[in-house]
């Protein structure tokens, strides 16, 4: 593992987990503490020096989601630009999430639902590619300890005159158990009390691997609705606007989770089923903060 993998993973341990705040309602960057945003600000231009001005301007949108969304009284120490220690990162960020800024550009439902929303493409690209990056690269298909153990003792209840085999390898030697019955009973005698306290153990504890990308594209399109400052009152009932709508299609299809072939098809008032539908399925669900995922 290289130092700046390692750096990562030591930023992002359990510990923030313990300093994330679960009561919050989503602000904008227009309703952050002025205050706040200033002092933000001016660890910005400390931390990156000769680039701070075009930082500030990428990561403009992400602020308030960043801040407000961690106790400062439990982090015990002054606000510093760690919150942006990610962007140190970023070229490793668009290697992974395979997102880049010329396709973003060239994503033409995407541009004109962002000039319909009056927002500027360089921030929406940034918190695109940062929720892209923690929510989906660090959660993506990963079952919990306890879901595969669920999943494995769920087959052999399905299958109970099945013979079961299991292949331990010690080193560089293999030892194999036939004996059916002593494996089902092993299984099921697990103490998952002592699963559940594991640390891999997380949100993403149930369901199917199709469910938990639906979550995950749930998660990405509702926190961008929220906390972009888009102007709120274009919804009428509740219901988000048609601009909301095709903004909201144009990330999934970004992050190819809708075909390619036809984006002003599959981006537009013609594909309002798929973006209501995913709103509908996960209306409700608490979304966790995109870092808290990153273990």
């Amino acid at each position: 593992m290289s130092n700046n993998e390692q750096d990562i993973r030591e930023t992002t341990s359990v510990y923030f987990n313990y300093i994330i705040r679960h009561d919050v309602a989503p602000i904008t960057v227009d309703e952050l503490d002025a205050r706040t945003l200033d002092e933000f600000n001016l660890q910005v231009s400390l931390a990156f020096t000769d680039e701070a001005e075009i930082v500030k301007e990428r990561v403009r949108y992400l602020v308030p989601y960043i801040l407000q969304n961690i106790d400062w009284q439990q982090y015990e120490n002054p606000l510093e630009a760690w919150q942006l220690r990610y962007y140190y990162q970023r070229d490793r960020f668009l290697m992974k999430t395979g997102l880049s800024w010329e396709r973003f550009m060239d994503h033409e439902p995407m541009q004109a639902a962002i000039e319909k929303l009056g927002l500027k493409p360089e921030p929406v690209f940034e918190f695109i590619l940062f929720l892209s990056y923690y929510y989906r690269l660090r959660s993506d298909l990963r079952y919990s300890c306890m879901e595969q153990l669920n999943f494995l003792i769920s087959e052999l209840d399905s299958n109970d005159s099945a013979s079961v085999q299991m292949d331990v390898k010690v080193g560089g030697k293999h030892f194999k158990i036939s004996n059916s019955g002593f494996l089902r009973k092993m299984f099921h005698a697990v103490d998952r009390s002592q699963i559940n306290t594991g640390t891999f153990v997380h949100d993403f504890d149930q369901g199917l691997s199709r469910d938990k990308v639906r979550a995950l594209d749930y998660y990405i399109v509702k926190t961008l609705l929220d906390y972009l400052p888009t102007d709120k009152s274009l919804r009428r009932g509740g219901r988000f606007s048609q601009a909301e709508r095709n903004f909201g299609l144009s990330v999934l299809s970004l992050c190819g989770r809708l075909p390619d072939i036809d984006r002003e098809g599959e981006c537009s008032a013609e594909n309002n089923a798929t973006f209501d539908k995913l709103m509908r399925d996960f209306n409700g669900t608490p979304i966790p903060f995109a870092m808290e995922l990153f273990l």
